[in-house]
């Protein structure tokens, strides 16, 4: 018996995703599961120009911050704590209990989200462009 691994989309393979996590989910959560995921992206404005952005998803309770950036001019002016605060918001709209990120520890971020109440919760070694990166994630 040969086996071929070959390109899917999505839409190929969705009827064969929901009968075999249906019963996964059973086994490990107890219960079906809806693994419904929202992504988002939010943007700062000044005088109708963008000067940050963040992005991420939302998925079964948890957010993930994708990118967060803010314009170097605009750095340390709040401007990032409003994208964070917007997608916390977000998250507790939709009942998420979680958010977490990455960042290399070394960068002006990783101080950043402790200040915002982030905590480190897990490592990536030689994780983009084989640079350790932290994980940090809080509660809402």
């Amino acid at each position: 018996m040969g086996v071929d691994v070959t390109k899917a989309t999505k839409g190929e393979i969705k009827a064969f995703d929901e009968r075999a996590w249906h019963g996964e989910n059973i086994e490990h959560y107890g219960k079906p599961v809806e693994w419904v995921e929202k992504k988002f992206v939010f943007k700062a404005t000044e005088n109708g120009k963008i000067i940050g952005a963040i992005k991420g998803k939302f998925e079964v309770g948890v957010i993930y911050i994708n990118t967060l950036i803010v314009d170097k001019s605009k750095r340390r002016q709040g401007v990032g704590r409003q994208l964070i605060e917007r997608v916390e918001k977000f998250g507790k709209q939709l009942h998420a209990h979680k958010i977490f990120l990455f960042t290399m520890e070394e960068w002006k971020a990783s101080q950043f989200y402790k200040s915002l109440g982030y905590r480190k919760t897990g490592n990536l070694p030689k994780h983009y462009l084989k640079k350790n990166f932290v994980i940090y994630s809080k509660l809402i």
